[in-house]
């Protein structure tokens, strides 16, 4: 069965829908030694000047903390050892690259992110990491 899951988290409803996914799954494994790793992408930005008086990665980590808080919410009372991880660049290649370094064994996401480019070629993320992603993948409505 599955030990190893990766839930990429962005905030959307969809990504929650996952991580309930993810849970509910969880809840129904009988092993003790379950990772579920939750994995925040910020997208890569392209600018020609760094903005003065502004700490980009920060602000970008504290983001993501934002984000990740209710997906936090929905895992309470788990029983699976949770980690975190936060990386930033092109959202499909990255998920298939944490789930490759990390051995992962099921890929738990949403159809759609939180981007408007997202929503306009609907789940173009998910689509790419199906095609790419070196283990299942399930996708969540």
């Amino acid at each position: 069965m599955y030990q190893r899951l990766l839930v990429p988290v962005d905030g959307s409803e969809h990504a929650l829908r996952a991580m309930q996914s993810a849970k509910d799954l969880v809840s129904t494994m009988k092993s003790q030694n379950i990772e579920l790793t939750l994995l925040h992408i910020n997208p890569q930005l392209s600018y020609t000047e760094p903005p003065l008086g502004v700490d980009v990665d920060s602000r970008l980590e504290d983001e993501g903390e934002q984000l990740m808080a209710p997906a936090y919410a929905i895992l309470e009372g788990i029983s699976a050892q949770i980690k975190k991880v936060t990386r930033h660049g092109d959202p499909a290649q990255l998920i298939c690259k944490e789930a490759q370094d990390g051995n992962i064994d099921l890929i738990i996401m949403g159809t759609r992110g939180m981007g408007l480019m997202s929503e306009v070629f609907l789940g173009s993320v998910s689509h790419d990491v199906i095609q790419q992603a070196v283990c299942p993948v399930m996708v969540v409505k």
